[in-house]
């Protein structure tokens, strides 16, 4: 029993040995007196790789009908069977990413005999499509939150242009501005600071054509001075490091008797970074105002008081500021900088007074003359180390500064008191 299972086995593994060695394994072979079969393969004319997902569709030429179509396979292959012989043929090869190609083909064979003819690799050639330009553009908005502050773009603050940084402040929220100018933040009368160091200088006396940004310190931390109660307003001044020689210039004029104008220039060379900038700012104004006044004693009306008042006013100041960044590698620079500020104020006003019984009839008459005038100087100095750690947000700076200022108000008031009868 064991010697014929052998014997069958041997037998059997002769056969399989002798049929692999008559030739290779082929595709089926389309069965049919006048039938035939196209087999192919569409590859990638770069890479000679197989198009997975090609379109592949057979017409008849003369009738341009439908014979066959087919997706091909992962490696590229199809075949398309049960065809006429006879006829002729037009092969549409259509895949994305690739250009269409189209082929005319036939059988060669006698029209009596079963046909399957080999295509071979077709090559599709790959599509390029160039797209047009796109410019993707974005405005910064005017506010934006960090983590420990809020920080407000001045370029945005089109209306603060010629003016000084009150202006400025007025269109920043969360931050109040009088009509004398003064400022206060989360309503407490805020520390003033420049480039992160005190200054100084009042904020009536910083340009708003010089300040790149202001930020909003509300909650100061231990780097800050803990006195700061009513938090932190640091403007941060325009420094352009861009390489080459380049600046700005900008001149306004406006009524009442405004006048402004700023020239900015830098110029990078290798490690050092020169900067330098100028402006002057002029603006007047006149105000009027009345006074209707009565003085009364348990309810009942005693005398009137009625006054009313001009104010002219002037403001001229000018800057100038310049210094030089030195880079001593990527990650350390050494900084100069001088500043120096004057300006000169001056008001005028004039006051005329009357006073009432209760009965509305004059008593006496006055007039008031005010004249005020201030003038002021200030000159920073400042030398500043910066390191930068690899880590984002790290720094290491140790600075020096020199303030000198001087301040000169000058004030002459004269009251004049005349009867009815004008002694």
């Amino acid at each position: 029993m064991m010697k014929c299972v052998l014997a069958l086995f041997f037998q059997v593994c002769f056969i399989l040995v002798a049929s692999a060695q008559d030739g290779e394994i082929s595709a089926p072979v389309a069965t049919g007196p006048n039938s035939g079969k196209f087999i192919g393969k569409i590859v990638d004319g770069k890479t000679n790789k197989g198009v997975e997902a090609a379109s592949v569709q057979l017409f008849q030429k003369n009738s341009n009908t439908l014979a066959g179509g087919m997706l091909t396979k992962p490696n590229g292959d199809f075949s398309l069977g049960n065809l006429e012989i006879k006829d002729t043929f037009r092969l549409v090869i259509t895949a994305i990413g690739f250009k269409e190609q189209e082929l005319e083909i036939f059988f060669s064979l006698a029209p009596d005999k079963p046909a399957l003819k080999d295509l071979g690799n077709i090559k599709v050639e790959q599509e390029a499509q160039f797209l047009g330009a796109v410019t993707v553009t974005a405005q910064k908005p005017a506010l934006t939150m960090g983590i420990d502050r809020k920080i407000f773009s001045a370029d945005r603050a089109i209306t603060a242009a010629g003016g000084t940084a009150v202006d400025l402040m007025k269109n920043i929220p969360s931050v109040t501005v009088d009509v004398e100018g003064n400022v206060q933040l989360r309503n407490a009368a805020p520390q003033i600071f420049v480039d992160g160091r005190p200054t100084i200088l009042t904020l009536d006396q910083i340009p708003a054509d010089n300040i790149d940004r202001v930020e909003l310190i509300t909650n100061p931390s231990a780097k800050f001075d803990a006195a700061s109660s009513g938090g932190i307003i640091n403007v941060v001044l325009k420094k352009n490091k861009r390489i080459g020689l380049n600046g700005s210039a900008s001149v306004g004029a406006g009524s009442p008797n405004i006048l402004n104008s700023n020239l900015t220039l830098n110029l990078r060379e290798g490690k050092f970074n020169f900067f330098a900038s100028g402006n002057y700012n002029q603006s007047g104004g006149k105000a009027k105002g009345e006074t209707f006044r009565q003085n009364k004693s348990q309810g009942v009306t005693q005398d009137y008081f009625n006054q009313s008042s001009v104010n002219e006013r002037e403001r001229k100041f000018s800057s100038v500021r310049f210094g030089l960044d030195y880079f001593l590698d990527n990650r350390n620079t050494i900084t100069v900088t001088q500043n120096f500020v004057r300006g000169n104020f001056s008001s005028h006003e004039d006051q005329n007074q009357e006073y009432l019984d209760f009965n509305q009839q004059p008593i006496r008459f006055g007039d008031r003359t005010a004249d005020g005038k201030a003038q002021f100087n200030r000159s920073n100095t400042q030398l500043i180390y910066k390191h930068n750690f690899a880590r984002e947000g790290k720094e290491l700076s140790a600075d020096f500064s020199y303030n000198r200022g001087k301040n000169n108000d000058n004030s002459t008031i004269i009251n004049n008191y005349y009867k009815t009868d004008g002694t």
